[in-house]
């Protein structure tokens, strides 16, 4: 779904209209179905793999199920130590669920295909919960993509393993180091940038004008769903808008999060639809914003504007959290709203949504 942001210049005036404001999560080029709220596929039974793909994973099997569930298969600490403030998914799971996130990001994070859970006797609610907790809270695991497969004990009642697909850029391990090194360098050249302004809020503000300055709204671009899509290849969607934030903003020392939710916009002219944004923590206050909206809302107006800029869940009108996100702080900063820090600019009141042609 793609949305036209219209621009209120008077309600005896003709509207300014521009295309291009609500990138859609449930906008997958390849991925029509799937079956839960963040694009995610899977099935009862996990396919026979390659022998390519064999020699490309690592294995986590083990048949000793009294190990540490915090341990892999050599016997080495899995981390488990992820930092509420840095980390917050995780921070909202059970203790079942946060050994599966553990084990789960341990293995994609050394460019793992398969993970054996075999250790925690996790259901698939559990599972589900903890793959959507590692992707919100890891925008670093670009290559990963929206679709994975589990093999289920119904002796045991849970889950043996989880298998994942890898964008085609991370198709080997060779591509996998390249695209790495491609995504890092491209975000250095980013941060050189925006890490040379004084403040918090303007490297913030930095980083928020070069992705809306330098990337082209795009619902078939491919990868649209990670931050690779934005950083290397300049064109996505609302997913890869938000993750990439997410990651440069965090590569900078500023603490923010990934939000899946909702528009809530039918009530004005638009049609509710999947979303994301984010939120950010300035001086131990959290603020929502979104950065694609920005960028829309300065298309339509003809120059740099920031209606959704540093907002309180109050005033950050038209967006849900989904269910997961829900769990995370509440927005309710007003120190770095954009026309209380930088000086004037449009504000939500003055906009207007319609779905797009």
């Amino acid at each position: 779904m793609k949305k036209r942001l219209v621009k209120l210049v008077s309600v005896l005036l003709m509207l300014a209209v521009v295309s291009g404001l609500c990138a859609c999560m449930d906008e997958f080029d390849d991925y029509d179905d799937y079956d839960n709220g963040y694009g995610y596929d899977y099935d009862d039974e996990a396919d026979d793999e390659s022998d390519d793909e064999a020699d490309y994973e690592s294995d986590y099997e083990s048949d000793d199920e009294s190990e540490d569930p915090a341990k892999d298969e050599d016997g080495t600490d899995v981390k488990s130590d992820f930092e509420a403030d840095q980390y917050p998914y995780f921070a909202v799971l059970g203790s079942k669920e946060k050994d599966i996130y553990s084990l789960l990001y341990d293995g994609l994070s050394k460019g793992s295909r398969k993970v054996d859970c075999k250790k925690v006797k996790a259901g698939e609610d559990q599972l589900t919960k903890a793959i959507d907790a590692v992707l919100n809270d890891h925008p670093e695991l670009f290559w990963i993509d929206n679709q994975y497969e589990f093999t289920y004990d119904s002796d045991e009642g849970s889950i043996e393993d989880v298998s994942f697909d890898f964008f085609d850029f991370a198709s080997t391990p060779e591509k996998l180091r390249d695209a790495k090194a491609a995504f890092e360098k491209a975000a250095e050249d980013i941060l050189a940038g925006a890490g040379s302004k004084q403040g918090l809020v303007e490297c913030e503000r930095a980083i928020h004008d070069y992705i809306c300055k330098n990337t082209t709204y795009d619902e078939k671009a491919p990868y649209n769903q990670s931050a690779y899509s934005v950083i290397v290849l300049h064109r996505s969607v609302c997913a890869g808008y938000s993750k990439a934030f997410q990651y440069l903003m965090n590569k900078a020392g500023i603490t923010c999060y990934y939000i899946p939710g909702t528009t809530t916009d039918s009530g004005i002219g638009g049609e509710d639809g999947a979303h994301a944004w984010n939120i950010v923590c300035l001086d131990g206050e959290y603020y929502n914003i979104d950065v694609l909206w920005d960028g829309s809302a300065s298309e339509s107006c003809g120059e740099d504007v920031y209606p959704f800029f540093n907002l309180t869940d109050s005033a950050f009108l038209y967006h849900d959290r989904d269910e997961l996100a829900k769990a995370l702080p509440k927005c309710t900063g007003t120190k770095y709203k954009y026309s209380n820090y930088f000086g004037k600019t449009v504000e939500i009141e003055d906009l207007d949504f319609e779905d797009a042609a």
